[in-house]
């Protein structure tokens, strides 16, 4: 509440003159601020309050956070305006599709949205659905879709004319149009910004592998390296397209960081 500087010597017990030179320091950097005065005994007594409930004291200069921040164009139109737009698919648990597959990129997809929440303030929950579940309408939104078209319905429907996709016929192996090249390696994996292709005014974002471990470095390349992710193929520099190699580098057997081979 207001005091004047009488009151808090006596209250401190301390000489009233070494008051005065403490709220002088105080009300020049705006801690304090006067909001009253009255007469006591013939002098006019100031009353002095905080100008705000609660003040944090930093020793030194603050340090920028050290976020690994893509640049904001590589993380739009996904996260715009610090909001999170758009809709997660991954592949159901359960048997499904031609191929009567099972997907596990749950944990993956968990990768990826503590890295989107490190980018964004808000967003609306929940924000992922399983392949078998999406409904038409949310098609022509905004998506990221983890697996690959073995496990995840959609993946298979978004790549079928991308010039770097995963085939399925003789044998699952990615072929780029744009380097002629194919790979077959397990680890092996895309990352993919494409148009939807039920709303062109929206995009996607494809993070598929082979196998498993092909998905799990696509996830890691995006996350470790999004400038390198959303900038162009080295063969046509137009188009965010990658073909990434998962990598082992502790030699635990799970794949804890990605190569780009394109």
């Amino acid at each position: 509440r207001p005091s004047c500087p009488i009151d808090l010597a006596k209250k401190l017990g301390i000489h009233e003159q070494k008051v005065y030179y403490h709220l002088k320091k105080l009300l020049k950097a705006g801690v304090i601020q006067q909001v009253s005065q009255e007469q006591r005994h013939g002098t006019l007594a100031r009353f002095y309050q905080l100008t705000h409930p609660a003040f944090l004291l930093l020793f030194g200069k603050p340090e920028p956070a050290r976020r690994k921040i893509a640049r904001a164009l590589e993380l739009r139109p996904f996260i715009s305006q610090r909001k999170l737009d758009c809709l997660l698919i991954v592949g159901s648990p359960d048997p499904h599709g031609p191929f009567r597959a099972r997907a596990s990129d749950a944990c993956c997809a968990i990768d990826l949205a503590l890295w989107l929440g490190l980018h964004s303030e808000e967003a609306l929950l929940p924000n992922y659905r399983l392949d078998t579940q999406v409904k038409p309408s949310e098609l022509k939104e905004n998506l990221i879709l983890i697996g690959g078209p073995m496990v995840n319905l959609i993946t298979q429907k978004v790549m079928r004319k991308s010039p770097v996709r995963i085939e399925l016929k003789n044998g699952i192996r990615i072929r780029s149009d744009l380097s002629g090249k194919s790979y077959s390696d397990e680890e092996c994996g895309v990352l993919l910004t494409l148009k939807n292709p039920w709303n062109p005014k929206k995009q996607v974002l494809v993070l598929a592998g082979i196998r498993f471990s092909g998905t799990r470095g696509s996830v890691l390349a995006l996350i470790q390296n999004p400038d390198h992710a959303c900038a162009g193929n080295r063969f046509d520099p137009k188009q965010a397209i990658h073909v990434i190699r998962g990598l082992d580098l502790d030699g635990d057997g799970i794949i804890d960081s990605a190569e780009f081979l394109e």
